[in-house]
């Protein structure tokens, strides 16, 4: 009985129904994926700094198993997220984002973990001038259609203070 089960698993795992990981990237291979996922990140940072919602979720994929996790702890969809970044963009006049560092994690299957640590300098339509002096962003990006996409995000930030 134990050497049919055997067989059974060895036949299914080398008949190709059981898919392998993929193997993790050459170093070469990740500077190069460091460098498009910057790519995108800037460009979320500008479509930020623009206040442009629309221009911001261009780098977002907008699959159901998407999910955004704000600084106040609320998760989200796409659409959520999106409506979310609206209305906080509707309160504000100029935004700034400053990196100070980043880092990654390369997982097997073109998945990449981006931390993200930096600031934020808001002045409200108020004319009220508020900063975050350290605002952590966490990025799951996925590699789909040949174009990095973020499927995870989570912000962390302590509540902002009022710039004198």
């Amino acid at each position: 009985m134990k050497t049919n089960y055997v067989t059974v698993m060895l036949i299914f795992f080398f008949s190709g129904f059981a898919t392998p990981l993929t193997a993790q990237m050459a170093a070469q291979e990740q500077e190069t994926v460091k460098k498009e996922i910057r790519e995108v990140a800037g460009i979320i940072f500008r479509n930020l700094e623009k206040m442009d919602a629309e221009a911001l979720f261009q780098s977002y994929s907008n699959s159901t198993d998407f999910m955004f996790i704000t600084t106040d702890g609320s998760i989200a969809g796409f659409q959520e997220a999106k409506n979310h970044n609206a209305a906080w963009f509707q309160s504000l006049s100029a935004l700034k984002v400053t990196t100070n560092s980043d880092n990654f994690r390369f997982l097997p299957g073109n998945i990449v973990i981006y931390n993200w640590l930096g600031k934020f300098e808001m002045t409200l339509k108020s004319g009220q001038q508020l900063k975050n002096d350290k605002f952590a962003i966490t990025f799951i990006f996925s590699r789909t259609n040949n174009q990095w996409k973020v499927i995870h995000q989570h912000s962390s930030a302590l509540p902002p203070t009022q710039v004198n």
